[in-house]
């Protein structure tokens, strides 16, 4: 069965760089290495701070219609679908997790280049 709420590096990567509107929840990880200027803001702006790890305290915070993407993203994968199977259990129906985390995207995108 396809698991519909991973996404890999390609979709990833088009959110940020094509200026999607979506929140980022994430977890740790340094994505300057890849995004700069006008990317970087775009992310600095669709990211949401987490306070105790309530994620979905933070994210029905900001009063996002429940269809609004949530993409959640981790270092390596451990953590991240769980997350995002929590939004999705209180009603956020667009909630997302990166495949593998940053490693895991890191590595597709070498894998593509």
């Amino acid at each position: 069965m396809i698991d519909v709420a991973q996404i890999g590096y390609f979709q990833f990567d088009n959110l940020v760089r094509g200026r999607v509107p979506f929140m980022l929840i994430n977890l740790g990880v340094d994505l300057s290495v890849w995004y700069k200027s006008v990317e970087a803001m775009h992310i600095a702006a669709v990211t949401v701070e987490v306070e105790n790890e309530d994620y979905v305290g933070a994210i029905k915070a900001k009063k996002l219609p429940p269809h609004f993407a949530i993409v959640v993203l981790d270092q390596d994968g451990s953590r991240s679908k769980k997350i995002a199977d929590e939004l999705e259990a209180a009603g956020f129906l667009n909630a997302h997790y990166v495949r593998g985390g940053f490693i895991g995207i890191q590595k597709e995108k070498n894998e593509e280049a």
